[in-house]
């Protein structure tokens, strides 16, 4: 049985339920049957009703032979002194909210939990049938100490806000926090280092499942939650609209710092905010975060330098896992910002079995940004996402540094950049493209070196293998390289379809600026050129470039002035060997063109120059 699936039954169970729940929180998962003892179910018999303050029974017996107590509250002072009577016996004890009220402070009784929060020393389950306790602003409402459990189950909070400075609008906890079926709204903290809106993970274990978190805010990072290193699993739940302030503002949602895990799972991270990085979620460089069958979406990361934004999602240099789910419609709106969808920052990144689309960002990685480090997309899509004019590269993902990316069993469609609609390469990276379709990309520069519809190798390192790359445009004046685009760099395309493709200065298939490049049974197949001037429609080479070309075919393709088929530079070296070249057209050279000086040859036959 999976742990979603033993939540779901525990939560059909009642109360039984619920209380074997707080039990699964902090012990190993167990089958069904033994999540709750026979003891505790009878105990929880009965209980799915706010009983009055009369029927307060003893439950089953703690160790030590002390009973644990079930009491009603309906007052901020009831709720006080239930909390106090809690601490002072050993053994779980349970509250039950008998209606929605306000917290006030505490009238004169000295500290603790008679002063501002409620200090929970001992095991305590607090049941709200559904029920609010609004915190106006008087502190948090609860403060639970390392070594002990606090459950909320069908409990509203809203309104917390301790002192400046502190953390944990809600509640603040060192021990191990269970947040079921609740509702956290309005909570807030602030002042310098302030962090978790509504929740605060001090190095303890936090289970939230089935609850929503909205509208809280902090002034450092986690406006909803922040986990401080610790274990945070996020299960079933949402979190919406919640946001951070200016310093630094990160993890509009969700955020870790120090070396923890985080698990978001089944969940919904819609409309957060963040001043600088992470949307709706911020992994921290020795944090481990996996997000799966979750929705990031519609989330926005304010950050203007280069290496802030992540609209939806940002990894600082830990390990960040996205398995099976969506990151749709977030934006990066910083003057320089990345990675309107994901930005991996010098971390390690795999986003498996997902879709990345309709993200923005104004610099670069309309879809993912990867600032070094690795990254992996695997089995997944990246889809409609766009860069802005500053430079705006790599409308589905983009590579700065010297990092690795691989792009493997996946499909780059419908993207949008300056350079390199679909995927972005840079100078000092080694880039990997296998088993992927990428189609009907577009970019949009309007240099010469500017364009690679489907794909831009900036100097690195492109591999392309078993792929297919078509229907993509270089769209701007001089735009060129409509499939791909090689730069200066090393290109290596291996069974791949190049189809179907268009430039309008050169090399509707591929472009290469110099560079080595080396094609081995590609097919190039009716790529175009526009007119300006409108050479190599299948591939066109520009200065001192050397490429080698064996097996594959080169049919179909046409440009409007020179070279149909392939093209070659005066300073460029071009050897084909065993490749099929028939039915391209141009009004000069159809099937092949070099210019006078370049070297071509086509299985060993110099091609003369074309005067």
């Amino acid at each position: 049985m999976t742990d979603t699936t033993s939540h779901r039954r525990l939560l059909r169970g009642g109360a039984a339920g619920v209380l074997a729940l707080a039990a699964f929180a902090v012990a190993p998962a167990a089958p069904a049957a033994a999540q709750a003892s026979p003891a505790t179910t009878a105990a929880a018999a009965g209980a799915t009703s706010a009983p009055t303050t009369a029927q307060a029974t003893a439950r089953a017996p703690r160790s030590g032979g002390k009973a644990g107590t079930t009491r009603t509250v309906r007052t901020s002072a009831q709720l006080r002194r239930a909390v106090a009577a809690a601490n002072r016996r050993e053994g779980p004890d349970r509250i039950d909210l008998g209606r929605s009220f306000r917290l006030t402070p505490g009238a004169g009784r000295g500290t603790g939990v008679f002063a501002g929060d409620l200090e929970v020393t001992d095991t305590l389950f607090v049941e709200g049938f559904g029920r609010a306790v609004d915190v106006r602003g008087v502190d948090r409402l609860f403060d639970v100490a390392a070594g002990t459990r606090l459950t909320l189950n069908r409990v509203v909070v809203r309104n917390g806000a301790p002192a400046a400075g502190e953390s944990g609008g809600a509640v603040r906890s060192a021990g191990t926090l269970v947040v079921n079926r609740s509702t956290l709204s309005r909570n807030r903290v602030r002042g310098e280092g302030a962090s978790g809106g509504a929740l605060f993970n001090d190095g303890g274990r936090l289970v939230v499942f089935d609850s929503v978190l909205t509208g809280n805010s902090a002034t450092r990072a986690g406006g909803a939650i922040e986990a401080l290193a610790g274990s945070t699993t996020v299960t079933l739940s949402r979190l919406a609209g919640n946001r951070t302030g200016p310093t630094p503002g990160n993890g509009g949602g969700l955020h870790l710092t120090g070396a923890g895990t985080v698990r978001v799972v089944d969940s919904r991270v819609v409309g957060n905010r963040a001043s600088a990085e992470g949307g709706g979620l911020w992994n921290s460089a020795e944090g481990r975060f996996t997000v799966q069958r979750t929705l990031v979406a519609g989330n926005r990361a304010d950050g203007a330098a280069a290496d802030q934004g992540g609209g939806g999602l940002h990894n600082d240099g830990g390990t960040l896992r996205v398995l099976e789910s969506t990151v749709e419609r977030n934006r990066a709106t910083g003057a320089a910002g990345s990675g309107g969808g994901i930005l991996n920052d010098l971390g390690s990144l795999v986003v498996r079995g997902s879709t990345v689309a309709d993200n923005t960002a104004p610099r670069a990685g309309g879809g993912i940004e990867a600032n070094v480090g690795s990254t992996t997309v695997a089995d997944s899509v990246l889809r409609g996402n766009t860069t802005g004019p500053a430079p705006g590269n790599g409308g589905g993902l983009h590579l700065t540094g010297a990092g690795t990316v691989l792009v493997e069993g996946s499909r780059v469609v419908g993207n949008r950049a300056v350079e390199g609609g679909g995927l972005w390469n840079s100078g000092t990276g080694d880039f990997s493209v296998t088993g992927t379709v990428v189609r009907a990309n577009t970019a949009t520069g309007a240099a010469a070196d500017q364009g690679g519809g489907g794909l831009y190798n900036d100097g690195g390192t492109l591999t392309v293998s078993d792929s297919t790359v078509a229907a993509n445009r270089a769209s701007g004046a001089a735009g060129s390289g409509g499939g791909i685009l090689n730069n200066l760099g090393t290109l290596e395309v291996d069974g791949t379809s190049v189809q179907r493709n268009a430039a309008v200065r050169a090399g509707g298939g591929v472009e290469t600026n110099g560079g080595e490049v080396s094609l081995l049974n590609v097919v190039l197949r009716d790529n175009t050129t526009g007119d300006a001037p409108g050479n190599g429609g299948g591939f066109h080479t520009t200065g001192a470039g050397r490429v080698s070309y064996t097996g594959g075919s080169v049919t179909g393709n046409a440009a409007t002035s020179e070279g149909g088929g392939l093209w070659n530079s005066s300073t460029g070296t071009f050897v084909v060997n065993e490749v099929r070249i028939e039915g391209n057209t141009a009004p000069t050279g159809p099937d092949t063109f070099n210019q006078p000086g370049g070297v071509f040859t086509v299985d060993g036959v110099p091609v003369a120059p074309t005067l």
